[in-house]
């Protein structure tokens, strides 16, 4: 719809409003200045007929016109802002068609420029178009590439590239089992069982046990029976070692709890504002201008489009907030360190081990609690570490001798 805003000036103001109702013009908005003067919102086609009722009795004068019409006569005017406005959609089109950047999440011990190589193998790097990159197709290869991850996801969001991934422990080293092999300690620990398969165990019950040191061996020694005038000659078979062996394991954990905790509150003040995204490019209402000294940011997406070229438009909220400092209950803080403590036996400790006891101890300082956790387990140490037989050579009179081990 076309209204335009209008001032009329003139003597006896309330006949041309007479006039103009019972002509049929819809008049809007209408505003009384004095007894000579008004204004008013007239629709575009009425124009003419107003402008003839007011005659020269009348000072009439346009302010402003309002509506669609007005506002693409404007725009046409503008070829070059259109023109720019048109090549920068273009521009944003092509970015969301192509990966602009590429973000990795979860990486501990890998480093990300052994994911962005993998990945850069799988198909995926910067500058790669989109529609020919197929996630599934991404993560099976990093599966293949990578043995340390134990899952991978894939997503976009526009020309951004969001890969997150999670890393298992790392794979066991497989010995053939035609080949002789000792079971080995991996871990220090005090031996509490041990289930020989194959093999001889060298360790007792209680023993305490570095890494590295021989479990179960593989090198038995054959009982000769027989009359034998030679009591040095000595000979021995080597066996594919196999078993478990549990020992109790003592793992030492440090983590710090504050004294007080910082508690947050709405004061009820607020200032709302608006996101606007298109491909990878964002405007945020709340990022020019922040008021408060401590503020919640939140927000409401509105808005979702990905074709054709991605669009998020969200209401934005911008909360003041108070902080309060307050001291932390004790049995709040013993209840957070063992949350640590679950937290780093699920990351350091295989599943299968068992607690069999745990200690906190507490060490209050001025602002911070040291806490030193003692966790006693029960797990399997022994791993399979393949030998090379030494060699047997010839000695006097017939007489066998054992060669070294080879490394």
């Amino acid at each position: 719809m076309h209204y335009i805003s209008i001032h009329v000036e003139g003597f006896e103001i309330h006949k041309l409003l007479s006039q103009c109702l019972k002509e049929g013009i819809e008049l809007r908005n209408i505003k009384i200045l004095s007894n000579f003067a008004f204004t008013a919102d007239v629709r575009g086609s009425d124009r003419s007929l107003l402008i003839r009722l007011a005659g020269s009795r009348y000072r009439l004068s346009i302010k402003k016109e309002k509506g669609v019409k007005p506002l693409a006569l404007k725009l046409l005017s503008k070829r070059s802002l259109i023109a720019g406005f048109l090549l920068f959609l273009l521009i944003i089109f092509m970015q969301s068609m192509f990966v602009s950047e590429i973000r990795v999440y979860g990486y501990e011990k890998l480093t990300e420029r052994e994911i962005l190589e993998c990945l850069q193998d799988a198909g995926l790097y910067v500058g790669s178009s989109i529609r020919s990159i197929d996630p599934d197709q991404v993560e099976i290869e990093m599966y293949r590439s990578l043995d340390r991850i134990s899952w991978i996801g894939v997503t976009f969001r526009g020309g951004l590239a969001e890969v997150v991934i999670a890393e298992g422990t790392e794979p066991t080293i497989q010995v053939d089992t035609d080949q002789p092999c000792n079971i080995v300690a991996v871990k220090e620990g005090y031996i509490e069982k041990t289930i020989a398969r194959e093999g001889k165990v060298t360790v007792e019950k209680d023993a305490f046990v570095h890494v590295g040191d021989v479990l179960i061996s593989g090198i038995l020694q054959i009982e000769d029976k027989t009359y034998s005038r030679d009591v040095d000659s000595v000979a021995y078979r080597y066996v594919h070692a196999d078993g478990e062996v549990y020992a109790r394991t003592v793992h030492r954990f440090i983590c710090y709890q504050d004294v007080h905790s910082l508690e947050k509150r709405r004061t009820g003040k607020s200032i709302p504002g608006i996101r606007l995204t298109l491909g990878t490019r964002t405007w945020n209402t709340a990022s020019v201008f922040i008021p408060y000294e401590t503020s919640a940011y939140g927000e409401k997406k509105i808005m979702d489009l990905r074709w054709p070229f991605p669009v998020e438009v969200a209401v934005t909220r911008i909360s003041q907030l108070e902080l309060y400092m307050t001291k932390r209950e004790q049995d709040e803080i013993e209840a957070q360190a063992n949350r640590q403590v679950r937290e780093f036996i699920n990351n350091n400790l295989p599943e299968s081990t068992q607690i069999l006891n745990k200690s906190l101890k507490f060490l209050p300082g001025e602002n911070i609690i040291k806490v030193t956790a003692m966790i006693e387990a029960l797990e399997q140490i022994g791993q399979k570490k393949s030998f090379i037989p030494p060699k047997i050579e010839e000695g006097e009179e017939g007489k066998t001798t054992l060669g070294e081990f080879a490394d």
